[in-house]
């Protein structure tokens, strides 16, 4: 083998491994773009979920909430008036003696 022939054997080989690199490089990135996108999608639909339940349990605690004022404020409400008719009595009696 001539020198000539041994440096284009070397440049051969050298192309050769660049591109398989190229080629292994691009099937390898694309292999983890896919399932990276995959686990993302994984993902979202967990947080979809996720929040989709936390929103339920939140109404729920609201309305719970909501209910629970009102229905304090309905029983404050029904001792004023109760107090009201005792105070409208009383002063009702204290003008019948005048």
């Amino acid at each position: 083998m001539t020198d000539d022939v041994i440096s284009d054997l070397k440049d051969f080989i050298t192309a050769t491994v660049s591109q398989q690199s190229v080629t292994l490089r691009d099937q390898i990135s694309g292999d983890i773009r896919s399932d990276f996108h995959t686990e993302i999608e994984k993902l979202d639909v967990k947080l979809s979920t996720r929040i989709d339940d936390l929103d339920v349990k939140l109404s729920t605690r609201i309305d719970d909430l909501s209910a629970a004022v009102a229905e304090a404020l309905d029983n404050q409400s029904e001792a004023v008036d109760l107090r009201l008719v005792d105070h409208e009595a009383r002063i009702g009696a204290l003008e019948a003696k005048v």
